[in-house]
C-alpha cells in the first residue's frame, strides 16, 4: 500500500472488525426499532431503565470502545514511560503529521458518525431536546485528547494515566460548566471546535518525540529529592 491512509486504516479494519461490524450493528438494531416499530415521527415514553439498557449504556459503552480503538489503547501500556503508539508503526514511510493525522481523522469520523447516528436513529424520550452538533464535537474532542495525552512519552510509570484523567475531567467541568449555564449550541460549538487541532499539535508533538526514541527519565530526579529528604530529617 502506498497511501499511508488506507495503509493505517487497514491497520484499524484488521485488528478490530469484528468489534467495528459490532458497533454498525447495534445501530442497525437502534435504527429498526425507531424506523420500523415504532415509526418515522412518533412520539416515545421512554422509562428510564429502559432507556439506560437500550441507548444510554451500550452508547457510551461503543464511545469508550472507540476511544480505545483510535488511541491504541488496546496494544499499549498505559502504566508506562514510552508512548502508547505502536513501535511498529514508527518505521513506515511516512511523515510524523500521517502518523498522527489519520488516525485522529479517522477516530473523529467514527466518533461524530455514532454520535449523529444515535442521535437520529435511537428512541429518545419525547418531549427533550436533543442537541445535534456540540456532543459528537465534545467526542470527538475527548477522543483527540486522549490520543494526544497517551502517545507522549513520560519520565515516570504511572504519570500517563494522572495526566490523562486530569485533562480529560478538565475539559468535561469546562462542558458542565457551560451545560449549567444554558450555553446554546453555538456557544459549545465554539468552545469545543478549537479542542480537536489543538489536540492535534500536542499529538504531533509526542509522536516525534516517541519516533526519535526521545523517552524522559525522572526516577533519578525523585530519587535524589528522596535522598535529600532524608539526609535533611537526620
Amino acid at each position: 500500500m502506498r497511501s499511508p491512509a488506507l495503509a493505517i486504516g487497514w491497520e484499524f479494519r484488521r485488528r478490530h472488525r469484528w468489534g467495528l461490524i459490532a458497533v454498525a450493528g447495534y445501530l442497525f438494531v437502534v435504527a429498526t426499532i425507531r424506523f420500523l416499530i415504532l415509526g418515522p415521527g412518533e412520539p416515545v415514553l421512554v422509562d428510564s431503565v429502559r432507556f439506560a439498557a437500550v441507548v444510554s449504556v451500550p452508547l457510551t459503552t461503543t464511545f469508550v470502545y472507540l476511544l480505545a480503538v483510535f488511541s491504541f489503547g488496546f496494544t499499549g501500556d498505559l502504566a508506562a514511560r514510552h508512548s502508547m503508539y505502536p513501535a511498529r508503526m514508527f518505521t513506515l514511510p511516512v511523515t510524523n503529521a500521517a502518523l498522527v493525522g489519520w488516525p485522529m481523522l479517522y477516530g473523529t469520523a467514527a466518533m461524530a458518525i455514532l454520535w449523529l447516528a444515535a442521535r437520529l436513529f435511537a428512541v429518545w424520550p419525547s418531549g427533550i431536546a436533543i442537541p445535534l452538533i456540540w456532543p459528537a464535537l465534545l467526542a470527538a474532542a475527548l477522543l483527540a485528547w486522549t490520543q494526544a495525552l497517551t502517545w507522549m512519552p513520560y519520565g515516570l510509570p504511572g504519570i500517563r494515566l494522572i495526566v490523562a484523567v486530569l485533562g480529560l475531567a478538565a475539559l468535561d467541568t469546562v462542558v458542565l460548566l457551560a451545560i449549567h449555564f444554558k450555553a446554546g449550541e453555538p456557544r459549545m460549538v465554539a468552545i469545543l471546535a478549537p479542542q480537536v487541532p489543538l489536540a492535534y499539535l500536542v499529538a504531533r508533538f509526542a509522536v516525534a518525540r516517541a519516533r526519535r526514541g526521545e523517552v524522559p527519565d525522572w526516577r533519578g530526579v525523585f530519587g535524589r529529592l528522596a535522598s535529600n529528604a532524608v539526609r535533611t530529617r537526620r
